[in-house]
């Protein structure tokens, strides 16, 4: 009988008859194939559990948020950091600030104390400086009365005007109150504040246009400030504030003539003297 030699390198011979030759090393993937990676956190998840997908790209984590969506946006002013709230022209916790008037459609006085006028008439508003203004013509009139806060050794009068005209003899009012601070347009383009002292002041301020005002008196001296900048300082006795004269806006008190012609806005009447760069800054300058 002849025998049969299976050699180890043919088929070999398997419980179950024969079978593919065994592997001595580990196989190849085929080029095809691709690569499995390695296992990432999330991997295995349903794609909408995965951390970060299925948000917007604009939250995915790491990814900046947009501009309106920044930490402190969108917050109320008096949320906001200090450093960040705009300027108030009325900052009523001011304690120094008397009466502040914005003519935000209103006559009304935006200070701690809440001024009303007792007399109102023929009053309108236009675009002014800042928000809207008072628009004074002929026969308007502005009134408040007396009040002991309009009292104080020294003041500060800070406003800006746009005039439609100026006056080529009288005078035309922004403010004034008899014994109390007082600011006019005059004759000649002049300037006259009345403090401690009053004193006219040449200066070009034109019609149609623009111009900030600040007149202060700490008692002793009296300056006036134009468009941010010194233009006068004089000597002047205590500041006039006697008597239990109304406060007139654009005319003349007690006549009610000198009717200003044109805008008034942002108007403040302070306790104190303003510092030049506050002057500076309520002016806009740049590099206060």
């Amino acid at each position: 009988m002849a025998l049969v030699l299976l050699s180890s390198s043919g088929c070999v011979l398997e419980r179950g008859g024969t079978g593919e030759p065994r592997r001595t090393e580990q196989q190849q993937p085929d080029p095809q194939e691709e690569r499995p990676q390695e296992e990432r956190p999330g991997d295995g998840l349903p794609e909408e559990e995965r951390p970060g997908d299925g948000l917007p790209e604009e939250e995915r984590p790491g990814d900046e948020l947009p501009e309106e969506e920044r930490p402190g946006d969108g917050l109320p002013e008096d949320e906001l950091p200090q450093e960040e709230r705009p300027v108030a022209l009325c900052e009523a916790a001011d304690a120094s600030l008397i009466a502040c008037f914005a003519f935000e459609g209103d006559p009304g006085d935006g200070s701690q104390h809440h001024f009303r006028p007792d007399r109102e008439r023929d009053l309108s508003y236009a675009p002014g400086k800042d928000g809207q203004a008072l628009r004074m013509t002929r026969g308007s009139r502005l009134r408040f009365g007396h009040d002991a806060a309009w009292i104080a050794p020294a003041m500060t009068i800070d406003v800006w005007i746009n005039p439609a005209s100026i006056p080529l003899r009288g005078r035309y009012t922004i403010i004034d109150s008899g014994g109390k601070p007082s600011l006019f347009l005059v004759p000649g383009g002049l300037i006259r504040c009345t403090m401690g002292v009053e004193q006219n002041v040449l200066y070009p301020v034109l019609p149609g246009k623009w111009t900030h005002i600040a007149c202060l008196s700490d008692g002793q001296t009296q300056s006036l400030y134009v468009n941010g900048v010194e233009v006068d300082r004089s000597p002047s006795g205590p500041v006039l504030a006697q008597g239990e004269q109304p406060i007139h806006i654009g005319s003349d008190e007690p006549s009610d003539q000198d009717e200003f012609d044109g805008l008034i806005d942002s108007l403040r009447v302070f306790g104190r003297t303003l510092a030049p760069q506050e002057i500076c800054k309520a002016a806009g300058r740049d590099g206060c």
